[in-house]
């Protein structure tokens, strides 16, 4: 029960972000998706990585990536490069693509 309500809390969080970028106008609103983008692709590489049983060494090794890189870019503290993003998508046998929303 305290995971729904951790969980409840936190989407009303990002509603309150969403809601003042709104307000501040449509260079906030592009700021907020470029983090909100950062963080979904950080989250996806992160659940591949976990999925194939890699640890961010293994993965490391495999990508040439540095861990260090690798563990900031998980984390969202990174703004890896199209080519690193590339590099580990190939390593997590994936590749980068567009989607659209909705």
């Amino acid at each position: 029960m305290s995971n729904e309500f951790d969980s409840n809390r936190f989407n009303d969080f990002l509603e309150e972000i969403r809601e003042e970028a709104r307000a501040e106008g449509p260079e906030a609103e592009a700021e907020l998706a470029f983090f909100e983008e950062r963080y979904r692709l950080a989250r996806e590489l992160m659940v591949r990585r976990r999925q194939l049983k890699l640890t961010q060494a293994r993965l490391a090794k495999k990508s040439g990536v540095g861990q260090a890189e690798i563990s900031k870019i998980e984390s969202g503290r990174s703004n890896p490069t199209l080519e690193t993003l590339s590099v580990l998508a190939k390593a997590l046998d994936c590749r980068l693509s567009l989607v659209p929303v909705g």
